[in-house]
């Protein structure tokens, strides 16, 4: 990225912002905070449209030609888009008011349609007082002995009681009951009148749903304006004569943007950022390994400016760690078969990753001889031909060896990680402290098998820890005095140690937690159909059917949040600890006009 300070004249500025927003190149930063009225005013109606357009997406989904799509273009979106705000404010005043009336109709069903207001003033004309209460059934017979009350038919536990007495004064501590001062047969009328105002308004929004397509366009619209005004109102002045602009633009794009300043006749500098801080960070892979950038934007994580990108570490190690946990060809088949079927409404980058973790879920679980939890299936002889016995998932006693692999998968992990820095810092003597990490890494897998798996270390294991703690202590920090560095490096290496063998062990999740989900698999089979298929109706196998896509549905989603939890946590956390990666990096979002490049992109389409 290059740092790029950039000056107008005041008169051009608004020619100046477009072309900069038609370029789409530079992430600009504030000089000075945008506020004022008319931004207020484009921020309100683009929240306001990004309302209206939620609310007929809802209307939409209940359209039977909802696929039609828009029939004819809004000549005033805004007008759409205030039209359809106020519909929604009368559907929940219209909501309200229905609440309100159907609890005054369940009044008159309690207390009888003839209920009347009158009635109790005429008879508190001539001293005697009548209040109503629902009360608990188990309540009533003790309030009877101390009050005159006269029951009533209930219902759901709750008694309707009428107290009857010639004191003003005389109350059950209860909730009082108060007649509607409107009468039943105009209840009812209402009710009508606001079922059939709520139908049309239904009908109104379903029909304004047709014209989804071009009220996103105009958010577009929208966005551009108030993007366009934040960039002006963050920009600096210079006397009221000149205006200018910092920002960062990719090395790439710097001949593009040269070419429009000196066709605009823009003055600007163009150098090495200074405070790498805040420089945001962009991040440019081939097709294939930018199919793992919709997990990075669901974790929202950027690696820090002068940070490694973890991009293709983090997608080869994640399709192993997928399949390793949900571990089910079945299953993998499942993802695969859903992917096809929605594959129109996936973004490709989406879609491609699933093919590759349903792939790997698969193989894994053809290796492992693992479908659907199913030990008849595993056994069908060309099945199972293809199952590598140290990692079946049945049949044979392979736990020491799976957390064998697990302890080495990981080791291998942080050993990528250590080489990744050595070409890092090759050119320095913190290259050869990376080195003496891999070393120490490997003792630490040779002791993490020894405690766990009983297994010895080999007579060679101790100078694992002999060269790495060597190669750690002396060359790990560059500082002007040697000995302040290597006492430092000596003092933090032991909790360094204990770390990196914690790390080590916190790989055996991916066979704990696979080993769960295929007896959980296993467990469902044999609960639902303990003695098979064999003799069961046509109505139990559709009930076992039921069930098993329940059981298996819930494994799944266990399986899948298993992913999310280990998956991800041994690549961010143990992974780009060795690494050094903390994620610190702020996304390049660079200033781009949409609405206008949706425009180009059209015209060129018709041309």
């Amino acid at each position: 990225m290059k740092e790029i300070l950039l000056f107008t004249t005041a008169r051009s500025v608004d020619k100046t912002v477009h072309k900069l927003g038609e370029l789409g190149v530079v992430d600009v930063k504030e000089i000075h905070r945008p506020e004022g009225q008319v931004l207020e005013k484009r921020t309100e109606a683009l929240n306001s449209a990004e309302k209206a357009i939620a609310i007929l997406i809802d209307f939409n989904h209940k359209r039977k030609d909802a696929e039609q799509g828009a029939r004819y273009i809004v000549k005033d979106p805004k007008r759409l888009v205030n039209r359809v705000l106020l519909t929604t404010k009368i559907r929940e005043s219209c909501l309200n008011k229905l609440e309100e009336l159907q609890r005054q109709l369940d009044f008159y069903k309690t207390w009888g349609e003839q209920t009347k207001a009158e009635d109790l003033e005429y008879l508190e004309r001539h001293g005697i007082y009548l209040r109503l209460y629902k009360v608990d059934g188990h309540l009533a017979p003790s309030l009877a002995k101390r009050h005159t009350l006269q029951f009533f038919n209930g219902k759901e536990g709750k008694v309707p009681v009428a107290l009857v007495t010639k004191s003003k004064n005389e109350k059950l501590e209860l909730k009082e009951e108060h007649i509607p001062t409107i009468g039943f047969d105009e209840v009812r009328r209402r009710i009508i009148r606001k079922k059939r105002q709520l139908l049309e308004i239904g009908m109104f929004l379903k029909d304004q749903a047709s014209k989804i397509t071009d009220l996103k366009r105009y958010r577009l619209l929208l966005q551009d304006q108030l993007g366009t005004q934040q960039i002006l109102k963050s920009m600096g002045d210079v006397e009221g004569q000149l205006k200018y602009l910092k920002g960062y633009l990719p090395k790439d794009t710097i001949n593009d943007f040269k070419t429009i300043a000196e066709q605009e006749n823009w003055g600007f500098s163009i150098s090495e950022p200074e405070n790498p801080e805040q420089v945001p960070v962009y991040v440019k892979n081939p097709r294939w390994i930018g199919i793992i950038n919709p997990v990075m934007k669901f974790i929202d994580i950027v690696p820090g400016y002068k940070e490694v990108d973890v991009s293709i570490y983090f997608l080869v190690a994640f399709a192993l760690f997928f399949a390793m946990l949900v571990g089910d060809a079945g299953y993998g088949v499942v993802f695969l078969l859903i992917v096809l079927f929605f594959r129109r409404k996936l973004p490709i980058q989406a879609r491609s990753l699933i093919y590759v973790l349903s792939g790997s879920t698969i193989i894994w679980g053809v290796l492992s001889g693992t479908y659907f939890g199913s030990e008849h299936i595993a056994a069908i002889p060309f099945l199972k031909g293809l199952i590598i016995p140290n990692i079946a998932s049945f049949g044979v006693d392979n736990i020491s060896f799976m957390m064998h692999f697990s302890f080495l998968v990981g080791a291998l992990h942080l050993t990528i990680a250590h080489a990744v820095r050595v070409v890092q810092f090759i050119n320095s003597v913190k290259a050869l402290s990376e080195i003496g990490w891999i070393a120490l890494v490997w003792g630490l897998f040779l002791i993490t098998e020894q405690l766990v798996l009983s297994r010895s270390m080999p007579e060679w294991g101790h100078w694992l820890f002999v060269v790495g703690a060597l190669l750690v202590a002396f060359f790990s920090m560059e500082h002007k005095s040697f000995f302040k560095s290597m006492l430092v490096s000596l003092a933090n290496l032991p909790l360094s140690l204990i770390s990196g063998f914690s790390d080590i062990v916190s790989y055996v999740r991916l066979f704990a937690v696979g080993m769960a989900t295929a007896a959980v698999a296993a467990s469902f089979n044999t609960m639902i159909l303990p003695e098979g298929v064999k003799g069961l109706g046509v109505l139990e196998l559709i009930m076992a059917a039921v069930a098993l896509l329940l059981g298996h549905g819930l494994n799944i989603a266990l399986a899948l949040m298993a992913v999310m939890v280990h998956g991800i946590r041994l690549n961010m956390l143990e992974f780009a600890g060795h690494l050094g990666v903390q994620f610190s990096g702020e996304a390049y979002k660079p200033f781009k006009l949409v609405y206008t490049d949706s425009l180009k992109q059209k015209n060129t389409r018709t041309d």
